[in-house]
């Protein structure tokens, strides 16, 4: 604790600091403070103490009825293959022994049929009959020796029986807690941290680590590429980065513990608990579609992540992060006049992903889609020429979030995209991003300000 050297956040009175957030407060609010990070302690404490139970469980009921039934499922599996391997391999035999028997019969009999029946008719018998049937009985005892010198063969296509059965990770719904988010904040609340991040020429603020409550910071000028880590409380570290790649987008992996980072044509994973050069992995099986082309946005949930590209008509690829190897590419998602400029995976629902899209009309809508990228809906937003980013928030009424650039709006859409509605904020904004865990909406604002709000 310090002595008074800047006005409360809260009523502007003397103040005391805080160490960690490095915030100021009156006697009187400082207590406050020190009293809601006891109960977030405890909180996080509790929490851990509950997950640690459910650790210690042994496997249900479900868990090993399921393992019996999948087991029945292989065997049955194995004994229908079987029987068709023997019924196709007998078919195949049948046609054999059937082409052996009738193959000279089927093609030269009716030829040698009507010649015998020509022979038959003919009376009187003159030198040109005899010229020309002899001609035809010698034509066609050619082309039934020929016929008895062509052999057979088999055509076998390989199976590759690895894709016939395979044992994947079943995408069953995950509905995180919710939280009470207060949006009307943003226009009347001060934040509780503001950073000056000015000298950019454009940023990127990437999803948030629910390990270590961080998020990357990428600033981009035409001599410099600056990235970097920021935490809850405002504390940044500057991160080496590659001069020539520049970075489009980043996510939190839970399922690695690191974080993923979205470059121009190449895909890195980045470990904050590394402190050698071995920190920032490239991922050399994750490439672009085509020469030339470039990744735009990502976002990944469980072993999965899903990759948009810098291109119209674009396609999602989705790569299983366990041996990064791509799962499904899913084309034609958009109209040939169309991008997906951000995706986002929801907090509260796993199955569920939103992604905004603009045409070259410059006009914006909202689709919502499930983990297959099947459409459930989409929903019509504005005409603008800058950027709709989306995030997603841990509150069912309030899901996604839609950061209209360049103005004070943001439109809100619930879980299923069923109601909208927009909320102001007191000054232009450029991006965002979300701290589950502790309710917090950082904003990059237009004055290159990144302000922290507990919601």
């Amino acid at each position: 604790m310090a002595s008074p050297s800047a006005p409360c956040r809260e009523c502007d009175r003397g103040s005391y600091r805080c160490d960690g957030c490095r915030q100021s407060f009156c006697e009187y609010h400082f207590s406050q403070h020190r009293q809601y990070l006891t109960q977030q302690f405890d909180n996080l404490t509790s929490e851990c103490s509950n997950l640690q139970q459910i650790l210690a469980l042994p496997p249900s009921y479900e868990s090993l009825t399921q393992n019996t039934e999948l087991i029945n499922k292989i065997d049955q599996w194995e004994v229908d293959i079987i029987r068709q391997i023997k019924e196709i391999a007998e078919k195949t035999r049948e046609k054999i022994r059937h082409r052996s028997d009738t193959i000279a019969t089927e093609r030269f009999g009716p030829e040698f049929q009507q010649l015998t029946q020509e022979l038959q008719r003919i009376n009187p018998l003159y030198e040109v009959d005899l010229e020309r049937l002899t001609t035809k009985l010698n034509n066609l005892k050619l082309q039934v020796d020929d016929s008895l010198l062509t052999t057979a063969e088999l055509r076998i296509t390989p199976i590759d029986w690895n894709t016939h059965l395979q044992v994947i990770t079943k995408q069953n719904t995950i509905r995180r807690n919710q939280q009470n988010i207060h949006l009307e904040r943003l226009l009347t609340a001060r934040p509780r941290i503001s950073l000056d991040v000015r000298g950019a020429d454009w940023h990127i603020l990437g999803a948030t680590s629910s390990l270590n409550s961080s998020f990357l910071h990428y600033q981009h000028t035409k001599k410099n590429k600056r990235l970097s880590i920021v935490n809850v409380n405002g504390q940044q570290k500057q991160i080496p980065w590659f001069n020539d790649q520049s970075i489009w987008d980043s996510c939190w992996s839970s399922f690695l513990n690191k974080f993923i980072i979205l470059a121009d044509n190449q895909l890195y994973i980045y470990d904050d608990n590394i402190v050698t050069s071995d920190s920032m992995q490239l991922i050399e099986e994750v490439k672009p579609k085509r020469d030339k082309m470039e990744f735009l946005r990502c976002t990944c949930a469980d072993e999965t992540i899903f990759i948009t590209y810098d291109e119209r008509n674009s396609s999602i690829d989705e790569y299983n992060m366990s041996r990064w190897t791509i799962v499904h590419r899913y084309e034609n998602i958009v109209k040939q006049n169309e991008i997906i400029i951000s995706i986002s995976i929801s907090e509260i629902n796993s199955n569920l992903i939103g992604i905004t899209v603009l045409n070259d009309k410059e006009y914006w809508h909202f689709e919502l889609r499930d983990r297959s990228m099947l459409l459930i809906s989409s929903i019509q937003l504005d005409k603008s020429e800058f950027n709709r980013r989306l995030i997603s928030l841990s509150n069912s009424s309030m899901n996604w979030l839609i950061v209209h650039t360049g103005s004070t709006f943001f439109t809100i859409l619930d879980e299923n995209a069923q109601t909208k509605r927009t909320i102001e904020c007191a000054e232009p904004i450029d991006l965002a991003t979300y701290f589950v865990s502790q309710n917090c909406l950082v904003l990059l604002t237009q004055k290159s300000k990144l302000k922290f709000f507990d919601l």
